[in-house]
């Protein structure tokens, strides 16, 4: 049975173009497909439209140039958003491939810091002044007694509560103490460990890590902790150690420290901070995606500061300056001044403004103050007697006294005033206005040179210099006397390296303006001048100040910057930066060899007021006593030097309050101090 194309569906047969019959045409397959019995048109190919109209009223439209150039802007903003799309790609994975895994990386853990050991510092020589030692605390996980809420609050959780009142049993430390312990670390750090014990005994460091079982999520740990070995020494220079606090984030010399981090409060603690301060050491925790830790952490190696300080002090002789200011109160009290209780003193380079030995007393315990956090609160709290935290040596105001006179000395010679040879009288008082200065000798009655006036110490002779200075006061307006008690170094800050220096009052006409609001007390009286002379009135002056200007007398009117820093130390040891200090400048100095001789026979001339003590001291000194008068009590007591005479070295001032007079407590004082400078 065959089935042709009759079967197909919907073919109609073509006309028959030949006269072969149908079986001829039909006999084969084959044959016909090969040998079509009808002609084959020729193919022709047709450009096929771009787009097909569905109908043929819309053929029209496909057919304008505006389709054209709206399907072309179609393309533009296409191939423009992928080209962005591209761009986008290719930044997020090529220029910012790297930071971006940082970022995702950083994510996956949290950093904590941790405490680290503070800088070494030593004296001149060597000798250890502050190190860094162990100590033992208790530090709890909060993680593992509580947990943190939402809102950032720590909650401890009832086993965590039970653990730590297990603690507190057996630390005798509140239990509430410890809780509000964990809670600052948590608002610090709150994946840090927490310090709630911060010094702990060693047998409770044992009993704890005997039964780490029991007490889980508690640990005695070590920290670094400041070490004084010289014990009670150098409160003047050393300074305090402290949090720093939302205030001191915003100083420029506490820049990269941290909220909690352990910084310099005072003394060299604080300037030499950037050199000293070690900063945090960093670690790392792992956390989950909720932020839990999922393990221990992991410290992260960093190259550290480590870097000493070596200070211009000298052990021994800043020892020997302590013991010599309590030596001066017990002298004082020989001399029948009871009321004599505090003191300072200052032992300086007069070439350079190093100084050797910073004393003030009371002071307080170095040591204690860094291991025990009560005293030390109590110093701040002001519960200490005989404010020990004021350094009298820098942040003391005084009336010099007659140490003052070597000044209105040389104020005299470089106006014109006097001559080194000039003879003015001295005699037992001098009645200015309607007001009577008396002298200390009141039978005394000769004509001294400037030599002699200086080894005596005769008031009335500068008495007379002072109605000179405010002679030309009203006639020129000059304040010379002022104007080179400043130059030498008095009424402003020396510009020590220790933070919190006085600067100090040098009354002018201008200063009772801004200062005083009667009327009466804004005139400057002759009697002003008069008692500025002997360095009384309104004259406030800490002791290193008069230490520097008599550093200008000794060594030719350079005003030294005094510093108690030397170098900056490598690891090892050895001096990587010599500390440069530069003088604060020069004054041209005017016949200052009559003075000095005036200071030499004043401590060896027969008539001399401290030949007492210096006329068989083995090494020419160069001095002056000072009894300054004050409002209550006895008189203050000074005595302001150098050493040797002809040569300087060292120049010593020293002050023991309400010590009476200079001869009798400051001077000896000053002989113990250049007794062991010189190893006398």
């Amino acid at each position: 049975m065959y089935r042709g194309r009759a079967g197909r569906r919907g073919w109609v047969e073509p006309p028959r173009t030949d006269r072969r019959s149908s079986h001829q045409a039909w006999s084969s397959t084959r044959r016909r497909r090969r040998w079509p019995p009808w002609p084959v048109p020729p193919l022709v190919l047709r450009r096929r439209p771009l787009v097909v109209p569905i109908s043929s009223l819309e053929a029209e439209y496909f057919r304008r140039p505006d389709f054209y150039v709206r399907v072309g802007a179609l393309g533009l903003i296409a191939g423009a958003l992928f080209t962005v799309l591209f761009l986008r790609l290719w930044s997020l994975q090529v220029i910012q491939g790297a930071h971006l895994a940082r970022a995702a990386q950083s994510q996956s853990f949290r950093t904590i810091h941790l405490p680290t050991a503070r800088g070494p510092i030593v004296d001149r020589y060597g000798r250890p002044l502050g190190g860094t030692t162990g100590q033992l605390v208790v530090t709890a996980d909060a993680a593992a007694l509580g947990t943190i809420g939402s809102d950032g609050r720590w909650r401890p959780t009832l086993a965590g509560r039970a653990r730590l009142g297990r603690l507190a049993r057996l630390s005798h430390v509140p239990r509430r103490q410890l809780l509000d312990a964990v809670r600052r670390g948590v608002r610090r750090d709150p994946f840090a460990p927490a310090i709630v014990i911060p010094r702990a005994s060693r047998g409770l460091s044992f009993y704890l890590n005997e039964r780490s079982r029991a007490f889980g999520g508690l640990q005695a740990a070590t920290f670094p902790d400041r070490w004084y070995p010289q014990h009670a020494f150098g409160s003047e220079f050393l300074g305090l150690l402290g949090e720093v606090s939302p205030a001191e984030l915003h100083l420029v010399r506490y820049r990269g420290a941290r909220p909690g981090e352990i910084v310099g409060q005072s003394g060299v603690e604080a300037t030499y901070d950037r050199f000293l301060n070690g900063g945090l050491a960093t670690s790392r925790v792992r956390v989950d995606a909720r932020g839990d830790a999922l393990g221990p952490p992991r410290p992260v190696f960093r190259r550290r500061r480590d870097h000493g300080l070596q200070l211009t002090i000298d052990v021994r002789l800043q020892q020997a300056a302590e013991r010599a200011v309590r030596d001066g109160i017990v002298f004082a009290h020989r001399a029948g001044h009871s009321d004599a209780n505090a003191g300072a003193a200052v032992a300086m380079d007069p070439r350079t403004g190093s100084i050797y030995a910073l004393a003030s007393y009371p002071s307080f315990n170095q040591a204690e103050a860094a291991r025990n956090p009560g005293y030390r609160a109590g110093l701040y709290a002001g519960d200490a007697s005989g404010t020990p935290l004021l350094n009298r040596a820098t942040q003391g105001l005084y009336p010099t006294g007659s140490t003052f006179k070597p000044i209105v000395a040389e104020a005299a010679l470089a106006t014109g005033l006097i001559t080194p040879g000039s003879t003015i009288p001295c005699t037992g008082s001098l009645t200015v206005g309607n007001v009577v200065f008396h002298n200390v000798e009141p039978a005394i009655n000769a004509d001294l040179n400037l030599d002699q006036a200086l080894a005596m110490s005769c008031d009335t002779w500068f008495y007379r210099l002072g109605t000179m200075f405010y002679a030309r006061q009203a006639a020129t307006g000059a304040l010379d006397l002022q104007r080179w008690a400043m130059r030498l170094g008095l009424g402003h800050a020396t510009g020590i390296d220790l933070p919190g220096e006085y600067g100090g009052v040098v009354a002018t006409p201008g200063w009772l303006q801004r200062t005083f609001r009667d009327p009466a007390q804004r005139i400057w009286y002759e009697g002003y001048s008069v008692n500025l002379s002997i360095g009384q009135g309104y004259l406030a002056v800490t002791p290193l100040q008069l230490a520097v200007a008599y550093s200008a007398l000794a060594n030719g009117g350079v005003i030294v910057r005094p510093h108690v820093a030397r170098a900056i130390l490598a690891s090892s040891g050895h001096v990587l930066q010599r500390l440069r200090f530069r003088s604060r400048g020069r004054v041209r100095l005017t016949d200052v060899e009559a003075i000095r001789r005036g200071l030499y026979d004043a401590a060896h001339a027969a008539d001399g007021t401290s030949t007492s003590v210096f006329g068989s001291f083995p090494v020419p000194v160069a001095g002056k006593t000072g009894t300054a008068q004050t409002p209550t009590g006895s008189d203050h007591s000074w005595y302001a030097s150098w050493a040797p005479a002809a040569n300087p070295r060292v120049v010593v001032v020293v002050l023991i309050e309400h010590g009476g007079f200079g001869v009798e407590s400051a001077a000896p004082a000053a002989r113990e101090i250049y007794r062991a400078f010189f190893h006398a």
